[in-house]
């Protein structure tokens, strides 16, 4: 049989990032985060473009500004 091709994302980290993430994300638990990270990513760069990339690199914007979660909308948003 033919194995199913499985994209991976790597990306280079400090070690001391390295011993943080497996400090504080239970084992098993790395992979689903991360997926909803990128899903949450994909969905603000479809609609924001390259603002959001910018603001992400700049700092401007922190990961608790981009979350998954409903929040209510502020006046004007729709």
């Amino acid at each position: 049989m033919k194995d199913k091709y499985r994209p991976r994302l790597s990306v280079e980290i400090t070690e001391e990032q390295h011993k943080q993430l497996q400090r504080l994300i239970p084992w098993g638990v790395e992979k689903q985060l991360f997926s909803v990270i990128i899903d949450d990513v994909i969905r603000l760069i479809e609609k924001h473009g390259q603002i959001f990339i910018a603001a992400a690199l700049e700092k401007a914007i922190k990961l608790e500004d981009y979350s998954s979660f409903k929040l209510e909308e502020k006046d004007g948003d729709h």
